[in-house]
């Protein structure tokens, strides 16, 4: 069956006309199953030329064959292209970004999925794994070991390692004929030569101690020392592991002589006996033949916790659900859970800015909101509380009552600059612009060599029409931080737009342009020296420089209609 017409006839105008090639070739051949080369560009000889030209072409596919996106093949002396299962999930999560019609990403999901099962059950077939428990594990880790994590395995490496984290569960051991298995006797059973010894360790190693991919293990270390088990935290088997711990940390009411008398050894040492009489007699969770590995996982367990508990001034935010009872009787844990509130609330609004959707930017302010009201009901003179309150306030558009907030930040701890800066924000959107000057000027007087308070105080003197002052202020903030573009475009727009000296504000993007044109992004430079030579009516040029901002910036949109 001829492909010549899927580019760019199937492909997806939203996708097609943003020119992003790396999505259109993913698209095609998530789409459309593998492609030859010749299949995707222009083609003189046939009179093709709406396509790609090969240069881009494979720009595009060695990017993508680097991230493990996309393999390549031959036949018949042809280069033969098709997705990876890694590929297929990029591609899913790109089209959320395109108005799609949700019936196309279900395709490709569907047929991702199709793929996956079939690889899969022929991995099974191929090396005789017919014991469901152990295909359920197998999957359970296959869905939490992406490999995006490890993108220098081929699936069928990661499938084996994945399989040796399988077959060395405590679920298995003693099980089953006794499936654990030695990393040297893994290797010869199942690597056919395309699996070695190290590349299996290279990959505990990542998994297990560096958590690449944001899963924590335990391990419990058998008297042999080529033979190790693992299970994750978030499974059963570690939920009760935890949850054991936590359980007898809330009934030992001597608990703090642990902070207070060195780790007395006998203390740790009723501690293990106990969980390890819980966990191997009461739950039957581990063979009573593990009883020495699990005891130096539990004691190696506590003392680290103890430890970071006694050692640190603050606890972190995992240590609140290791042992709740402790933490809430402790008044470190009213600043901890103060700190983590207030972060919380912070990451919810900077979530909410970068959502697309209204459901999700509503849901993400709703958190944002809640998450500060509880840390103001935890500390309610904590002045940091009101000044995200305002902040979220403002974000909304509550203008009024974000001002009652950072008044009320302000009277709790009028020695911080920035609720002066934030409070003078505020009063801009709300057109009070002489009261924002003043209040701007408190905040640059507490701290007189911030460069921001004096880009905000151009902006109030610009509402005011005070233009020269606007200029003398971001002539301040360019002396404290000349490399900061933002200031040369502030003060090239009022030099322009407001005050119509044009040559003088070219001068001025010109010499933003000339800081360090290697580092800094200068696409809004080149956009706004476009936008003050069109002001000039010099059209020819300004169409010079939208062409080159558009060589060096493909992906970004400058004045369409012109070019």
């Amino acid at each position: 069956m001829t492909k010549m017409n899927i580019i760019p006839s199937k492909i997806p105008f939203q996708i097609w006309e943003k020119k992003q090639y790396d999505d259109i070739i993913l698209y095609a051949l998530g789409a459309y199953g593998a492609m030859k080369r010749e299949e995707f560009i222009n083609n003189s000889e046939k009179g093709i030329s709406n396509r790609m030209n090969k240069n881009t072409f494979h720009k595009w596919t060695k990017k993508l064959k680097s991230k493990n996106y996309i393999n390549v093949s031959r036949a018949k002396k042809k280069s033969v292209y098709t997705i990876t299962n890694l590929g297929v999930n990029k591609l899913v999560n790109r089209l959320e970004s395109y108005t799609l019609n949700l019936k196309n990403i279900l395709n490709l999901e569907q047929k991702a999925l199709s793929k996956e099962i079939t690889q899969i059950t022929q991995f099974f077939n191929v090396y005789d794994i017919t014991n469901t428990d152990i295909m359920i594990e197998f999957l359970k880790l296959k869905n939490e070991i992406i490999r995006d994590k490890l993108k220098y395995f081929s699936e069928d490496k990661l499938n084996k390692s994945i399989l040796y984290l399988t077959l060395n569960h405590p679920k298995f051991y003693h099980e089953y004929g006794g499936m654990i298995i030695s990393i040297n006797d893994f290797i010869i059973k199942y690597s056919e030569n395309n699996l070695t010894k190290i590349e299996l360790k290279w990959f505990l190693h990542k998994v297990i101690e560096q958590k690449a991919c944001n899963i924590s293990f335990y391990e419990l270390k058998l008297s042999n020392k080529d033979l190790n088990l693992y299970f994750r935290s978030t499974e059963e088997y570690g939920i009760i592991f935890k949850s054991t711990i936590q359980s007898i940390l809330r009934d030992l009411y001597y608990l703090g002589n642990l902070f207070f008398n060195d780790f007395k050894g006998i203390i740790i040492n009723d501690l293990c006996e106990e969980i390890l009489d819980e966990l191997i007699n009461r739950y039957h969770l581990f063979h009573k033949d593990l009883e020495i590995p699990l005891y130096n996982l539990i004691k190696s367990y506590l003392i680290s916790l103890f430890k970071d508990l006694k050692r640190k001034k603050f606890i972190n935010p995992i240590d609140l659900k290791e042992i709740p009872t402790l933490i809430l009787t402790s008044e470190i844990f009213v600043f901890e859970r103060l700190d983590y509130l207030q972060k919380m609330s912070l990451l919810s609004l900077e979530e909410a800015n970068d959502m697309l959707s209204p459901l999700k930017y509503r849901e993400k302010i709703r958190f944002a909101l809640e998450y500060i009201e509880k840390a103001i009901l935890l500390n309610n003179k904590n002045s940091l509380n009101y000044s995200i309150k305002a902040q979220i306030l403002h974000f909304v558009g509550k203008y009024e009552e974000a001002l009652r907030a950072i008044i009320r930040a302000i009277k709790l701890n009028p020695k911080v600059a920035d609720y002066y800066s934030n409070m003078a924000n505020i009063l801009i959107w709300m057109s009070r612009y002489e009261k924002a000057l003043v209040v701007i000027n408190k905040a640059i007087k507490l701290e007189p060599k911030n460069p921001d308070y004096y880009s905000d105080l151009a902006s109030i003197f610009s509402f005011l029409d005070r233009y020269e002052k606007a200029l003398e202020a971001l002539n301040i903030a360019i002396k404290l931080d000349p490399k900061r573009i933002q200031f040369y475009i502030q003060k090239s727009s009022y030099l322009a737009y407001d005050m119509k000296k044009y040559k003088i504000a070219l001068k001025v993007i010109q010499k933003a342009i000339e800081l360090n044109p290697k580092k800094l992004p200068l696409f809004e430079p080149y956009k706004q020296q476009a936008g003050i030579l069109l002001c000039m009516k010099n059209r020819e040029t300004a169409i010079n420089v939208i062409k080159k901002v558009k060589r060096l910036f493909p992906n970004k949109e400058i004045y369409p209609n012109l070019c």
